[in-house]
């Protein structure tokens, strides 16, 4: 009786476990970059109709700029972070309940795939929308297990993957086909409710994100790589860097390799000979992978951040199918071995997050907030990388040559480096003595000659982006 009760409320006991230890390290150790900093900008001072119409910058579908949109509502700029930690981490809870409490897998693949890179930092410490990504297929996937499910609620379900990332809607898509696969298909079928709600994602999806201006981000990856080299980056990316994550270099930054390459067939091999025994689940993941490969060679590589969600609809997908980890030895090893590479570089991440700062951008927000009068204008020289010090320094800085205040930004903007005389117009026509500069580098002596380096923040840091305050008169 004892035992059974223990077994009972130990799915619980670590489902609260994970998001505590998760909650931890993203309140002591975890700083908010530029990415994070946006999303909560766009939310916080756009109105709804303001903030759909601006998502085709973005590249993200709506969803998690409108779950931000309700916590902005208790903001006081000064406890920002403190929100957006905590609506992230309410994700991370719905995603995690899921995985420890309502699926059926084995309590050690859960605890492993818990620890894992992808779940633990990449998506439960950095406060991204892809944890709505995994609380939707994982509801979705617990509700597919059961005979009588509620066709509504799945409709529903697969409407909001599509509202998450752009990888939501590919796994809608190849959830839709195991859906197909398992029954007869008839025209009939794609007329359930299931496929209606996935249908009407998808349009929507495309109305909010798809780019309406000729030209606008055509290519988004930031690298000119020949047609081969996008393929094979796209199959290293896809596979050893993501289920054999830290066996080779990342991907996006030193390209691929033929070790890389040995490595993603190896993993390729892998994933078949897991699901080999069931062909509706194996059909869904491999329609997953092939869409996710046509993407990164058409139209974004993309990154780890990206490709971890292959990591993540493995577990969805092994969840559909189940597993033994006495009877399926091979399977077993196959599992273990992705997630002791995936454990091992988590590890890595969160040593190097607690040893070093992520940037420079806390302590300068810090700095202003305390030593910049609010009456005094901040003017950024780079407002993309201005952005995450307003977020600590929880006020908005200025922009040449409109002179008006920003938060958010837009991608595709250029960056204008007004001059001297400029500056000096701007701080008369705000009636001060006297503006701050903010550089992410330091600013030409030449250029501006009368501004004085007050304060510098060059400490050693994980991405390397330093800032610099400059004083600089009126007169």
């Amino acid at each position: 009786m004892k035992k059974d009760r223990f077994n009972h409320i130990l799915p619980y006991i670590l489902w609260l476990l994970f998001v505590c230890i998760i909650g931890y390290f993203k309140i002591a150790h975890h700083e908010l970059w530029k990415d994070e900093w946006q999303a909560w900008f766009v939310a916080k001072d756009m109105g709804i109709k303001e903030l759909l119409s601006f998502l085709y910058y973005e590249g993200h579908p709506s969803l998690w700029y409108l779950y931000l949109k309700i916590f902005t509502i208790f903001s006081t700029s000064t406890n920002d972070v403190a929100l957006i930690t905590a609506a992230h981490l309410l994700t991370v809870a719905g995603g995690l309940y899921f995985l420890f409490v309502r699926f059926r897998l084995p309590i050690l693949l859960k605890v492993l795939f818990a620890m894992s890179y992808f779940i633990f930092f990449e998506y439960g410490i950095v406060n991204r929308g892809y944890f709505l990504v995994i609380l939707m297929v994982f509801w979705i996937v617990n509700l597919l297990k059961t005979e009588n499910y509620s066709k509504s609620q799945v409709g529903l379900l697969l409407f909001l993957l599509c509202q998450t990332e752009v990888y939501g809607v590919l796994m809608a898509i190849s959830l839709g086909l195991f859906l197909i696969s398992k029954e007869k298909f008839e025209i009939n079928t794609l007329m359930t409710r299931e496929f209606l709600g996935f249908f009407l994602g998808v349009l929507i999806f495309v109305i909010s994100v798809f780019p309406r201006t000729s030209g606008h981000v055509a290519r988004t990856s930031n690298k000119a790589l020949t047609f081969t080299d996008q393929v094979l980056s796209a199959v290293q990316g896809n596979l050893s860097n993501t289920y054999l994550i830290g066996s080779t270099n990342d991907t996006f930054t030193y390209g691929w390799t033929a070790l890389g390459l040995i490595l993603s067939f190896i993993c390729l091999g892998g994933l078949w000979f897991l699901f080999r025994n069931f062909k509706t689940i194996l059909l869904s993941g491999g329609m997953f992978l092939v869409s996710m490969l046509a993407f990164s060679i058409v139209l974004y590589l993309g990154g780890i951040r990206q490709w971890g969600m292959g990591f993540v609809f493995l577990i969805a997908l092994l969840e559909l199918r189940g597993i033994d980890l006495i009877k399926e030895k091979v399977e077993t090893v196959i599992l273990l071995v992705f997630c002791i590479f995936n454990i091992v570089h988590c590890s890595k991440a969160v040593l190097e997050e607690i040893k070093i700062p992520f940037t420079n951008a806390e302590k300068a927000g810090l700095f202003i907030r305390d030593k910049v009068p609010v009456k005094v204008p901040v003017v950024a020289l780079n407002k993309f990388e201005a952005t995450p010090v307003s977020g600590y320094a929880g006020r908005k800085f200025f922009e040449l040559p409109d002179g008006t205040e920003f938060s958010y930004f837009k991608w595709v903007d250029k960056i204008y480096l007004p001059t001297e005389g400029e500056l000096k117009l701007f701080a008369k026509f705000k009636q001060v003595g006297g503006i701050i500069l903010l550089s992410p580098k330091p600013i030409d002596t030449l250029r501006f000659p009368s501004a004085q380096l007050w304060q510098t923040f060059d400490e050693t840091n994980y991405k390397k982006e330093n800032y610099y305050l400059y004083t600089l008169a009126a007169k």
